[in-house]
């Protein structure tokens, strides 16, 4: 049994979860994910990834219906410190890519102006542009 944030006990091994949920074809970010999530929480990783803890449990138990390879960069930038070389903003993070990727174009707003035009032949883009 796991010890939580507060020293309670937590009733799930997140690794084990995805032990058997993934098999022996566990991706080494699936495996970051449970790792983080039984040292801190289920929950507190939601938070720092931007995502439910639902998803995350999804994610854990290999049925996550949802866009994965996003989930995968947004895990790889924040908790395993890929970065991207971004035109715009320099070397970032994969979580922090697909953020600028994500947000709505504001033309009162230079930065996020360059960002869509670059976004739109970068070799990092994952996805369709927000409606505008």
């Amino acid at each position: 049994m796991n010890r939580g944030p507060q020293g309670g006990s937590t009733s799930v091994d997140h690794e084990a979860k995805a032990r058997a949920a993934w098999g022996p074809t566990m991706p080494e970010w699936v495996a970051t994910l449970a790792e983080e999530a039984n040292r801190s929480s289920q929950t507190e990783v939601a938070k720092r990834l931007g995502y439910s803890p639902t998803v995350i449990s999804q994610v854990l138990g290999a049925k996550y219906p949802g866009d994965l390879r996003r989930v995968e960069d947004v895990v790889r930038g924040a908790l395993l410190a890929a970065v991207v070389e971004c035109p715009v903003l320099g070397e970032i993070g994969r979580d922090r890519c697909r953020q600028e990727q994500s947000s709505p174009f504001r033309a009162t707003n230079s930065t996020r102006s360059l960002l869509r035009r670059a976004c739109k032949s970068c070799e990092h883009k994952a996805v369709k542009e927000p409606l505008t």
